[in-house]
């Protein structure tokens, strides 16, 4: 009693100190100097003397006492309490719920000191009381004046924690970020720091671990910014989303540090620092026993990842919430209540009669209520540091507390535990006591005593109910007792640490059993009821061993359906992150690939993506990381599903990216797609972003052009640019239902003009494509800038042949597409020679290049000739006498400068228009079949649209056929005519016969565009035989090709359609130039006539030209007909002349 009361009288020496436990009070003021000043209104009766007794000072603290300040304000100041309490019998405690922050973040209750020791319920109402900080000093009540000054060395001006039964809960304001600080990402804005990471990772930059890591270190980041951003006040629904969005977050991280462990994380070896000593030690053994079993090692990774993730929740609570467990007073294990009880006989019947560790057990007997509370609380924490993987803290913690009998129970093992990691065992020197102790008594003999130590321990412990049960836990944790410790597993986590730790133990200790089995015992019996042992060499309690798994599905079943089980953790199993973690612990990869498809593509759809955004995220990135993973699998139908599935679940995010508009970050993931899944995928962007802003449009661009290759030849495995552009520009010739051809009244072809407009405007947007510029960072950039500029070419000339074939009728309407082909090439054109000079087989380009500028003289004598005819009309519509010199000078003016373009367009290389050109294609290749394919619309005189039927096509079939003549019996012409599938509107026609020498074999002569050249002409004039009158094809798009015999190869026939275009272009042009001059010879404007590159006539009917054989017969009618009636006007003229 003697020593009892020494260790009592330095117990009542301390005094509360409240800047021991807790960070934050450093910033509280310090009390005056001055210990005797009281503050005002302090209670009557409430003395602070050391014979005042803790009923007395907690009727005091609460104004039961006479206090005038009423009910909810305190009667004495804290350091009167503080006081009160130093000399009091008994030695103040705080509980660690006073210590412990609220349930919200930003919210948080001060420790108050109390005479008795785990007050609950209404009692604690003190305790808990939330307290109000201030920093206005003339605000301040005037219970607080007996508080000092502010520290001078601290200064943070915070003012002391006042008691208040009002609760007064503080939030916290989310800062504004400084100069130089980044404002934090939300889970929203996250999918670029995740690209940037996969893109290091896809480029080696960064190695696979470290990539699993900053997957980890993001996801926990996001998840706290959700979880701050939740705490600022929402609604109850977006708080709720917030909250589950930042749950989400925080067990994905949990996901990403179980891939690190169990892939990322390497072996270390043993033997680095030589730390061994010998002979070996159980410890020592252990460790190598876990280092060379694989399926023991998984074990260990999955405690020590389950491990690691409770100890960063520790962290996390003590630096937000500013507690964690271990944050206890000294001595708060000492139980002073049961004490006082035993002294003054107080106690109840069950009340144990002696303080020793075992009197509860030994004597079935229970603490005081109070010490009973503290001494549960003590080894909750206690449980809580063993789950974190924290033994050493446990111990610190008992000896804390004034247990250092607990701590050396639960150290029979060390620090380092039953079955330590590789690491720490490097990380820790020789234990020389440990081997002194095994060479006396034998190696794991020890350790062997102090496991079946344990187990009794936890049994006993385990029988005395609820109270103990976290006790129980704690010793039942050293020896593997399934059945003491999954009571206070209440989430995932905790269960499965339980099952996997205990499931370790027991295999080493077996191992160990085998290796060093158990001596005879001298004289020593343990009875059978007390310790189960197993029979043979193990020699371990069967309960134990009865309760562990046989293989990791087994300890998930036991998770599922376990009678130990909580039913938080039966649910839990059901989540999606816990059936991730689950597979990808048994490595059922297979299954895994279903679930990640099941929640992100649905079943009807592979293009669409659904679920929540950021389990799309997920399921992206992990089914890159287990491509790696798995790249040397030997699984064959795991290699397939995780190609085909993956393949699926990228494309999903992908698309989610697109619909976030974060184009540039779909190259990162889009480069992992197979080829033609990326192709195709580029090709749908394109055509969505068609009338986009350039910027956006750019950014798709520089994406594929910065994470695919540009020539099929760089890279075989992923989808090339190339390809891309490919499709982009064909899918733009595409016809669109209800875009250009739609059948219309008479009278209505305006609408119609509109949507041709449209779609020719669609199909000249999609070269913008093929004019950006390159990044200049890619490689082999000087290249590619001329196979764009090359390609751009190419296409433009193929659409100004499609453009000019629907643009013969002459109208008002300036065509929009080959206008903006023009605007679109305008500035690329400007580097035209430098990038000739830098190629190595320029004639491609310089062919097309020229092509490009035939065109161009064309369309602005296409667009003169329209405005002069927009003027005409206009001025036609007002009476003769009424128009006014200006109007018809315009219209002159206009018609001039009209007719002066075309005739030197004409002019130039002697009507040579667009001859010339692609000569030599073909002259070297074995030709089987010439083939032309157009889609095209009929179309009357008149402009209005006829809809095609069976018979429609039979017979234009038939008129084609006749068409051809004599050659096209001798060449074996096929004509094929169909409705087209997209546009019942349209029909496609198909022309194909034998090459002849000049006609797809050798060079190209003529210039006309061959046999099937002219068969097209004539449709598109609207002079084919046997068909119906007026009725002409207008052509929407065309295509001529050579192929082999087996029509299997093909190769451009350019020539063809450059034919076929001086043949409908050319005389529709010499046309227009006479009537332009006609109105000239009928305004009196006769000295134009006298320009000898006017004379039309002399142009067409040149035998070195041969223009006349490019016209119809109608054409040609045409054509005199009007020189007929510019010859009688200029007659007119000469006599109006002669006669004035």
């Amino acid at each position: 009693m003697g020593r009892e009361a020494d260790e009592l009288g330095d117990v009542r020496a301390e005094k509360f100190d409240p800047a021991a436990p807790r960070e934050q009070f450093r910033r509280y003021r310090r009390r005056k100097a001055d210990a005797g000043e009281s503050a005002p209104g302090a209670a009557a009766g409430g003395g602070g003397g050391s014979g005042g007794s803790p009923a007395r000072a907690m009727s005091v603290a609460f104004g039961s006492g006479g206090s005038a300040g009423g009910a909810g304000t305190p009667s004495m100041s804290l350091r009167d309490m503080r006081e009160s309490f130093a000399g009091m019998a008994s030695p103040p405690s705080v509980t660690r719920q006073s210590w412990m922050h609220s349930s919200f973040p930003g919210e948080y209750r001060t420790p108050v000191a109390s005479g008795a020791r785990g007050l609950r319920g209404g009692r604690s109402e003190f305790l808990n009381s939330p307290m109000s900080f201030d920093d206005d000093e003339e605000q301040q009540p005037p219970w607080m004046s007996g508080y000092g000054e502010e520290d001078e060395d601290e200064g943070m001006g915070v003012k002391p924690p006042v008691p208040s039964k009002t609760p007064v809960i503080l939030r916290k304001v989310k800062p504004e970020p400084g100069i130089g600080e980044e404002t934090p990402e939300s889970a929203e804005q996250s999918y670029g720091r995740f690209a940037s990471m996969t893109n290091a990772a896809l480029q080696d930059e960064l190695s696979l671990p470290e990539f699993m890591e900053q997957c980890e270190g993001t996801c926990h980041d996001l998840a706290q910014v959700v979880r701050e951003e939740a705490e600022l006040g929402h609604r109850v629904t977006e708080e709720r989303l917030m909250r589950q969005t930042a749950q989400m977050l925080q067990a994905e991280s949990g996901t990403w540090s179980l891939l690190w462990y169990l892939f990322g994380k390497e072996a270390q070896e043993m033997y680095s620092d030589d730390p061994l000593v010998y002979p070996a030690t159980s410890t020592q053994e252990a460790v190598q026993f876990i280092m060379s079993e694989p399926f023991v090692q998984q074990c260990m990774r999955i405690v020590q990842w389950l491990e690691t993730m409770a100890s960063k929740d520790l962290d996390y609570q003590k630096k937000h919430k500013g507690w964690y467990a271990g944050s206890y007073m000294q001595k708060l294990g000492v139980w002073h209540q049961t004490q006082r009880a035993i002294r003054k006989h107080a106690g109840h019947a069950m009340l144990v009669q002696n303080v020793d560790p075992d009197a509860p057990t030994r004597e079935h007997g229970r603490l005081h209520p109070e010490d009973q509370k503290l001494e549960e609380d003590l080894l909750e924490d206690v449980w809580k540091l063993l789950r974190a993987g924290r033994l050493g803290e446990a111990r610190d913690l008992c000896r804390s507390a004034g247990q250092p009998w607990r701590a050396a129970s639960l150290g029979g093992c060390g620090d380092l535990g039953p079955s330590p990691s590789v690491e720490a065992f490097c990380n820790t020197r020789k234990d020389r006591a440990l081997q002194a102790q095994e060479l006396e008594s034998g190696i794991a003999h020890q350790r062997r005593l102090w496991k079946w130590a344990c187990y009794i321990a936890s049994e006993k412990i385990g029988d005395r109910g609820d109270e103990a049960k976290h006790e129980a836990a704690v010793y039942a944790s050293q020896c593997g007792n399934l059945r003491r410790m999954l009571p206070v597993c209440f989430d995932w986590e905790s269960a499965c640490w339980a099952l996997a730790r205990s499931w370790l133990d027991t295999q080493v200790d077996a191992e160990l059993s085998q290796r060093h089995p158990p001596k005879a015992s001298r004289g020593r019996t343990i009875s059978a009821a007390n310790m189960e042992a197993s029979e043979g060499p193990q020699s371990w309690p069967q309960p134990v061993l009865d309760q562990q798994p046989r293989d990791l599905v087994g300890m998930f079943q036991k998770l599922h359906s376990g009678d130990l089980v909580h039913e938080n953790v039966k649910r839990s199993c059901k989540e999606q992150q816990r059936l991730v973690q689950m597979d990808l612990i048994i490595g059922d990869f297979s299954h895994l690939l279903d679930l990640l498809k099941d929640w992100t593509i649905p079943k009807d759809s592979t293009i669409k993506f659904h679920g929540h955004p950021q389990i799309v995220r997920f399921a992206a990135h992990l089914v890159l990381v287990l491509r790696r993973i798995l790249a040397d699998t030997t699984d064959d139908i795991v290699a397939e599903k995780l190609r085909i599935v993956g393949d699926l679940i990228l494309n999903g995010y992908v698309i989610f990216l697109f619909t976030e508009h974060q184009e540039d970050l779909v190259g990162v993931y889009a480069s992992q797609l197979a080829p033609h899944l990326c192709v195709e995928l580029y090709v749908n962007f394109m055509d969505l972003r068609q009338n986009d802003p350039v910027p956006v449009k750019y950014k798709i661009f520089r994406t594929a052009v910065e994470f695919l290759p540009f020539f099929p030849d760089s890279d075989e495995s992923k989808g090339c640019v190339s390809d891309i552009l490919d499709k982009v520009l064909s899918r733009s010739r595409e016809i669109k239902p209800g875009m250009q051809a739609v059948v219309k009244e008479e009278g209505s072809e305006q609408g119609t003009g509109e949507l041709r407009q449209l779609q020719s405007a669609q199909k000249a947007q999609a070269v913008q494509w093929l004019c950006f510029t390159p990044p200049g960072n890619v490689p082999d950039v000087e290249r590619i800038r001329a196979e764009l500029l090359a390609r751009a070419l190419e296409h433009s000339n193929l659409l100004f042949r499609e453009f000019a074939l629907t643009s013969l009728l002459r109208t008002i309407v300036v065509p929009a597409g080959p206008h903006r082909l023009l605007s679109l090439l305008a500035e690329p054109l400007k580097q035209a020679s430098d990038i000739l000079a830098s190629l190595e087989y320029p004639d491609r380009m310089q062919e097309n290049l020229q092509e490009f500028e035939d065109w161009r003289l064309y369309y602005e004598c296409d667009g003169l000739y329209r405005s002069w005819l927009n003027i005409e009309q206009m001025n036609a519509e007002v009476p003769p006498e009424y128009l006014s010199v200006e109007e018809k000078e315009r219209a002159i003016s206009a018609a001039r400068v009209a007719l002066d373009q075309a005739s030197a367009l004409l002019a130039s290389d002697k009507g040579m228009w667009l001859a010339g050109v692609d000569t030599t294609v073909g002259a070297d290749t074995e030709v089987g079949w010439l083939q032309l394919q157009a889609t095209a619309v009929l179309i009357s005189a008149t402009g209005a649209y006829l809809a095609p039927d069976p018979t429609v096509c039979t017979t234009l079939s038939s008129a084609l056929h006749h068409c051809g003549g004599d050659a096209g019996l001798l060449r074996q012409l096929t004509v094929e005519v169909d409705v087209n599938r997209r546009d019942s509107n349209c029909l496609d026609v198909k022309l194909r016969c034998l090459p002849v020498s000049g006609d797809g074999l050798g060079l190209a002569t003529g210039h006309d565009g061959g046999l099937l050249g002219s068969i097209l002409a004539l449709a598109a004039k609207g002079e084919m035989l046997h068909f119906q009158s007026g009725l002409a094809l207008e052509v929407v798009t065309m295509d001529a090709w050579r192929w082999d015999e087996n029509m299997v190869h093909r190769t451009p026939a350019t020539y063809i359609l450059q034919g076929l275009s001086r043949r409908c272009c050319l005389p529709e042009l010499i046309l227009r130039c006479m009537e332009l001059k006609v109105f000239l010879a009928a305004s009196r404007e006769t000295e134009t006539d006298e320009d000898e590159s006017t004379d039309l006539i002399s142009l067409v009917a040149s035998k070195e030209t041969a223009l006349h054989h490019l016209f119809s017969q109608r054409q040609l009618q045409e054509f005199l007909l009007l020189e007929r009636e510019m010859t009688i006007c200029s007659m007119e003229s000469t006599r109006d002349a002669s006669h004035f």
